[in-house]
């Protein structure tokens, strides 16, 4: 734990020191360190793990006895000097419905806390699969231009020597013009990405940020209906149930509080030597009568809190069982789209793109196939790449259904 907290750390500080000339420099990130990275220094999560601070120590105010009291007086008839202590006693079972109630907000809490975390990882797998899959669709777009700038040259040569048309070598300018602007919108679409997974990350500019490997995604996965059976023990689910207990628990609070305060009352009397010289003592022992204010509203109020949470619990059940099948049909739809594309049809329009090149240099195809076929290739790979970061975003939106991974 202390290595991969260094090696995060290590992560964080290179990206905050790093100078202007630079900037340019990449830093590749694995999404595991990624994760590591967002458990740490996560905003959101930070604010969470404030809040169990403050729900901790409010277990304690609960525990607070109230402080006595002390009264002194004097006369000029009988005592020359009174004193009285006056002590709260909370010996009724208010103290500890108190702190039992605070201690079950503090469980709450702490699930807001897996709650939080649980969107955050989602967060994070998403941002990195976005990343990756810029990273990928820029590849392509410049592996493109590059493709276009051979094509150029090589019509041009065909036009000075006068065995293509000069319509030919505008029409391939303007598809090298076009693959130009691609190449600038992909890279521009990469520092974006890398910026949003640098948020969650924790990181100020993280737009050195670079995907290290593809974003983990099993080649199989459970049957449905197994995953629907784990989602009573998603995050989620079990914050509500936690908070469904925390109104019963305050409801108790609020019964124990109907029971009768009472109050302690010890004093003495030092008389005047008239009478004397004697020394009184007395003892009083007061008792709360609850006729006038039996907390019937606080209990009815917690009792309406409670019949929230259960309805809250129901849907929180039925959220997650509707985002766990658009997640896993997603998934399936992506896991065959994606395969489909990179066994079949990419190397396909790979071959007719290569083939079509070469009709085209021995005069049997016009160059407008050549383009069309050098495009169609070109959006197939990048087709593919967006089909593998669709299959990782809806796997992260599974694990997210059901509160996140065994």
């Amino acid at each position: 734990m202390r290595l991969a907290a260094a090696r995060v750390f290590l992560l964080a500080s290179a990206l905050a020191l790093a100078t202007p000339a630079l900037a340019s420099d990449d830093v590749p990130v694995s999404l595991d360190e990624a994760l590591r990275a967002a458990r740490l220094a996560s905003p959101d999560l930070a604010v969470a793990r404030a809040r169990e601070a403050v729900a901790h120590a409010e277990v304690a105010v609960a525990g607070v006895y109230p402080n006595p009291s002390v009264s002194a007086a004097s006369s000029t008839e009988a005592a020359r000097i009174s004193g009285t202590v006056s002590v709260p006693l909370v010996v009724l079972g208010q103290r500890g419905a108190a702190m039992d109630a605070a201690r079950a907000d503090e469980a709450t809490v702490l699930l807001d806390t897996r709650v939080s975390w649980n969107d955050a990882r989602r967060a994070t797998q998403r941002a990195y699969a976005d990343l990756w899959e810029a990273e990928g669709v820029a590849d392509a777009r410049r592996e493109a231009a590059s493709i276009e700038s051979a094509l150029e040259a090589s019509v041009v040569q065909r036009v000075e020597v006068g065995s293509a048309p000069q319509l030919d070598a505008l029409r391939v300018h303007a598809e090298k013009l076009r693959a130009d602007a691609d190449v600038l919108e992909a890279t521009a679409q990469v520092t974006a990405a890398a910026s949003e997974l640098g948020r969650w990350m924790g990181v100020g500019n993280g737009s050195a940020l670079r995907a290290k490997a593809v974003p983990v995604v099993p080649e199989t996965v459970p049957p449905l209906d197994a995953l629907r059976a784990r989602l009573e023990t998603s995050a989620l689910v079990r914050r509500e149930q936690s908070d469904l207990r925390a109104a019963e628990a305050r409801a108790d609070r609020e019964r124990a509080l109907v029971r009768p305060a009472m109050m302690l009352d010890l004093g003495f009397d030092a008389l005047d030597r008239t009478l004397n010289n004697a020394t009184s003592y007395r003892a009083q022992l007061s008792v709360e009568v609850p006729i006038l204010q039996q907390r019937g509203a606080y209990i009815d109020r917690e009792r309406a809190l409670g019949e929230v949470a259960r309805a809250r619990v129901r849907a929180a059940l039925a959220l997650g069982a509707a985002e766990l099948t658009a997640a896993y049909r997603t998934f399936e739809a992506a896991t065959a789209r994606q395969r489909t594309l990179t066994e079949a049809v990419e190397p396909a329009s790979r071959a007719a793109a290569k083939a079509t090149e070469e009709a085209y240099g021995l005069g049997r195809a016009p160059l407008i196939a050549v383009l069309d076929a050098e495009r169609v290739l070109v959006e197939t790979r990048v087709s593919g790449l967006q089909a593998q970061a669709a299959r990782a975003r809806a796997w992260a939106e599974v694990q997210h259904a059901l509160g996140g991974p065994e």
